[in-house]
């Protein structure tokens, strides 16, 4: 969904962006909008979500051409600047997510694929892991919930 989206990976995007071509940066903030928005407002309360939102890809855009490192996935380094917005947030202002006592790794994963909506490949270079690990961390946390479902928990 998000990786191809026109024929161009989001890397793509984000390597012409960092060297400053606009139609690029144009391309990549309407990419990355929508993915930022729905785990902002997944994650925190309505009057912080689309504020803080947007300040992140305003951030995220602003700094494209120095946040390259060879090899990094782009996916990456946006799952990992909404983190670190999201957890500097005072608990006031974030949601409790429904996911019950999943570990931080089942519920990234579960957030990635199910409120952000990537893919496997997708959620494997934002997490920076493997496709496999990601499909054995979703079993094991829709598992934990079916469960914990079932025993009225």
């Amino acid at each position: 969904m998000t990786g191809r989206a026109r024929g161009r990976s989001i890397d793509s995007v984000a390597d012409d962006a960092s060297r400053g071509d606009r139609d690029a940066i144009a391309e990549l903030s309407q990419r990355i909008v929508p993915l930022v928005t729905r785990r902002c407002r997944a994650e925190l309360r309505s009057p912080d979500a689309d504020r803080v939102a947007v300040d992140i890809c305003r951030s995220v855009l602003a700094g494209i051409r120095r946040r390259r490192h060879a090899g990094e996935a782009f996916l990456a380094h946006l799952y990992d600047a909404v983190s670190r917005e999201i957890d500097s947030l005072p608990e006031s202002s974030r949601l409790a997510l429904p996911f019950g006592d999943l570990s931080a790794d089942e519920r990234n994963v579960l957030v990635a694929r199910i409120v952000v909506g990537f893919d496997v490949r997708e959620t494997a270079l934002s997490l920076r892991t493997t496709t496999s690990a990601v499909e054995l961390v979703q079993h094991r946390a829709l598992a934990k919930i079916r469960r914990d479902c079932l025993s009225g928990a």
